[in-house]
């Protein structure tokens, strides 16, 4: 489950940098301007903007003779014009992550940046430091005689020999088969694919032995102090460690290939996002051996039911929160405008409140539960028209498995409203019951029947004896009631309808000793021939004479 849980992880943070297009990476920087967005501006054909994209669609497509009329090859080397065409977009796709929105699209160019001649579309980086422009710049002969064309100035195709050249590791260009310095897919080439399959072996070799490195050094120092807990939470971190080592790891191997824009801010992004992986994973565990913690020490002190039931709510509020968190600064790292988001939240905050009314007013009910401690896991719980015991205190709500043995669930934004009875709370279990004797009982016999049975009461083990009550408390229409009033000392339902059931059969043989028998509802009607009915009172003729 852990496996699957962070192989989730690594390919959701995989869609989300695949998702997001990257941005320059240190080997170059885009022009200062905002990127022009506007999708209904009209693009010239003899604009800036539409001689980049003729340039790049014709390379792409192998036509290096025309890709090469975009370039203002000086006339002592024409005959590399085709060599320099390849060049340059090789170095384009290695140096510079291009988006054409940048570019200006008006037949004039850019005519805020102050270079009234041409257009910078990028800047690369040499590897002394120096900053040389990528340029279009605009001559007045061109192909269709009457409008301006754009392309490369002889300055920039100077440069594309010494950028070309700086491409990679050039040392390895003269000893590598010339198969593995071609370009292979998103650019990356085919010797540099290798690489990154030999380097996936290196970095887990290099996260293991770091990570077996740090444990033991940090073992030694657990087993000298007197607590358990940095052990458990040296244990805990063995995953997460070893991802963060492997993520750390990548950073050097992927500079040693010098891979393009693209991939290198693609791959950095996703290391970065690992390394976020492995910290929030962490502090999930060690959320995880807090909450182990302190339910263990809470049922040391004979607060374990309580902890059943607070510390699981907890926990999952903090790993809710953490998520929220993790899922913010993913998004952020990926270059999605949190801060938008969060504006966007805000002013839909309302719509939200509405749509999640219910949702919210249950998390509240769940923490209201827990902040009164109304019942807990484990405990035989009345609530409403729901009567079973409390299995599980979730989020949003509450299981009870019945006597049926189906399991009911209470939304606990509606169970915080019912009136809640909670049988676990008690300290003992009542037994309450009427005893109904017959009328031939005599007053002596009542006496008799009354001292046994609280004395059959008060001699059981597990008696209340504060409150033992029994007493004649009135005579119904065929029987004189005793009732019977106490406690025992138990909160076993079970043991304690064995008790009941014990002095039940008790209260029976107290009552046949003593020459009593229960009453039960009987009706006697006496018969009067019509002679003598005269001489009766009316009322004795019309009712009829109860007894027992």
């Amino acid at each position: 489950m852990r496996v699957r849980v962070i192989l989730l992880a690594a390919v959701s943070l995989l869609v989300v940098a695949l998702s997001r297009p990257q941005h320059a990476a240190a080997q170059f920087r885009l022009p200062s301007r905002a990127p022009r967005t506007d999708s209904a501006q009209v693009v010239s054909p003899a604009s800036p903007r539409a001689a980049l994209a003729s340039f790049l669609r014709l390379a792409e497509s192998g036509d290096w003779e025309g890709a090469a009329q975009y370039l203002a090859v000086p006339p002592a080397e024409r005959d590399r014009a085709l060599q320099l065409a390849r060049r340059l977009k090789s170095v384009l796709d290695q140096r510079v992550a291009i988006d054409l929105r940048t570019v200006s699209a008006a037949a004039s160019g850019d005519t805020t940046d102050g270079d009234a001649l041409g257009d910078r579309i990028a800047v690369i980086a040499s590897a002394n430091g120096r900053e040389d422009p990528v340029r279009l710049v605009r001559r007045a002969t061109t192909a269709s005689g009457d409008q301006p064309f754009w392309v490369f100035p002889p300055a920039t195709v100077a440069l594309i020999d010494p950028w070309f050249e700086a491409l990679g590791v050039p040392w390895l260009r003269e000893r590598l088969p010339e198969t593995l310095m071609r370009e292979g897919p998103f650019y990356v080439y085919y010797w540099q694919w290798v690489g990154l399959a030999l380097a996936v072996p290196v970095v887990l070799l290099v996260a293991l032995g770091l990570g077996a490195l740090m444990r033991g050094v940090l073992g030694r120092i657990a087993r000298h102090t007197v607590t358990e807990w940095d052990d458990l939470l040296l244990e805990h971190l063995r995953g997460p460690f070893r991802l963060w080592a492997a993520s750390v790891a990548t950073g050097p191997l992927l500079a040693v290939l010098d891979l393009n824009t693209r991939m290198a801010a693609f791959l950095a992004s996703l290391t970065r996002g690992l390394v976020l992986l492995s910290i929030f994973w962490g502090l999930l565990r060690i959320i995880r051996l807090a909450q182990d913690r302190v339910a263990n020490a809470a049922w040391a002190t004979g607060q374990g039911t309580q902890a059943r039931t607070l510390v699981p709510l907890l926990g999952n509020l903090l790993r809710v929160t953490l998520a929220v968190v993790a899922l913010l600064v993913a998004l952020a790292q990926f270059g999605y405008p949190v801060g938008t988001l969060l504006a966007g939240l805000g002013i839909g905050g309302i719509a939200v409140a509405l749509a999640a009314q219910k949702t919210v007013e249950h998390l509240f009910g769940s923490v209201s539960l827990a902040a009164d401690r109304a019942f807990r896991v484990g405990d035989w719980v009345r609530a409403g028209t729901s009567e079973g015991t409390v299995e599980r205190i979730g989020l949003r709500s509450t299981s009870f498995r019945t006597v049926d043995r189906t399991v009911v669930r209470i939304p606990n934004g509606r169970l915080a409203d019912e009136r809640i009875e909670t049988f676990g709370e008690r300290d003992r279990i009542l037994l309450r019951t009427d005893i109904d004797l017959t009328y031939t009982t005599s007053p002596e016999q009542l006496e008799r029947i009354r001292d046994a049975l609280e004395a059959t009461l008060r001699a059981h083990p597990l008696i209340f004896s504060e409150v033992v009550r029994v007493h004649v408390v009135g005579f119904t229409d065929s029987a004189i009631r005793l009732n019977v009033v106490s406690w025992f000392l138990t909160t076993d339902w079970n043991e304690f309808l064995r008790i009941r059931h014990e002095m039940l059969i008790a209260f029976m043989r107290v009552i046949h000793e003593h020459g009593s028998s229960f009453a039960f509802p009987s009706r006697t009607v006496y018969h009067v021939p019509h002679d003598e009915a005269k001489s009766l009172p009316a009322t004795v003729v019309r009712g009829t004479n109860a007894d027992g």
